[in-house]
């Protein structure tokens, strides 16, 4: 039978399951809450705190600081996670687990995948020529471990690309973003390409500017438009008024 050691590494992702920090506070159907998860693969491992479905604070592991989401938080940035021995040890406990687990079930358990799917989308109105940011939001992650690459016209970029951030959501799976500085031009072709930990597949998703007509163009044509309607309309009425004239003076 052939070993699915690899594949049952994947079992980090269980870790999910168990909310080793999970703290939840209950009240009128909000809740707060803390998701640890650890892997064989990069990022090792991962802390989020989480208000209802949304993310608002991460905790960096390579110099042990806390990120916020939104700048809206830093004020509580510091009372996130107060105590950062109590996170080694749970990341170690976490660690031991998923070791133990996979081996055990080695040849019992299968891997576990989730079905990513990619959308790329920009942040603000397009306007061609303008400097926008493509966001390319990867859905249905697991595990959290993902590489993401940018393309321009096949061309792989390493310029305005800023990390990606995961969100972990109410089905135990992942959901992560990543973001791209661009000023697009309608010849270009974008493209946001992934890959899972230990996944063969690519997911693509595209972007292509749809030929929008910039607002002071469409502003300028509609006036102009306006414009030369109304030269019509009163040449129009001035016919109408010298025909009606030289009928009333034939009777």
């Amino acid at each position: 039978m052939q070993q699915l050691q690899p594949s049952l590494d994947t079992l980090h992702t269980l870790m999910l399951l168990l909310p080793l920090l999970a703290t939840m506070g209950q009240c009128d159907d909000h809740y707060l809450s803390q998701v640890l998860f650890c892997q064989p693969s990069e990022p090792s491992s991962g802390l989020l705190k989480m208000f209802d479905g949304d993310q608002m604070f991460g905790y960096n592991f390579s110099d042990n600081s806390v990120l916020s989401w939104i700048k809206d938080f830093d004020k509580w940035r510091d009372s996130a996670f107060p105590n950062p021995s109590n996170i080694s040890f749970h990341v170690n406990l976490c660690n031991r687990f998923r070791e133990d687990l996979t081996e055990a079930l080695v040849d019992i358990t299968p891997e576990a995948r989730g079905g990513a799917q990619v959308t790329v989308f920009t942040a603000h109105p397009l306007r061609l020529g303008m400097q926008n940011t493509l966001i390319c939001v990867i859905n249905d992650v697991y595990p959290p471990a993902l590489t993401i690459t940018w393309r321009k016209n096949a061309d792989v970029l390493t310029t305005g690309l800023n990390s990606y951030k995961y969100f972990a959501m109410e089905d135990l799976s992942f959901q992560a973003f990543s973001y791209l500085n661009v000023t697009p031009y309608h010849s270009d072709v974008f493209s946001c390409e992934v890959q899972v930990s230990g996944d063969n597949r690519t997911i693509i998703g595209y972007w292509i500017p749809r030929y929008p007509v910039p607002s002071d163009l469409l502003e300028n044509a509609l006036c102009g438009l306006g414009f030369t309607l109304g030269i019509i309309f009163l040449l129009l009425g001035f016919v109408f008024f010298y025909l009606a004239k030289k009928l009333h003076n034939k009777d």
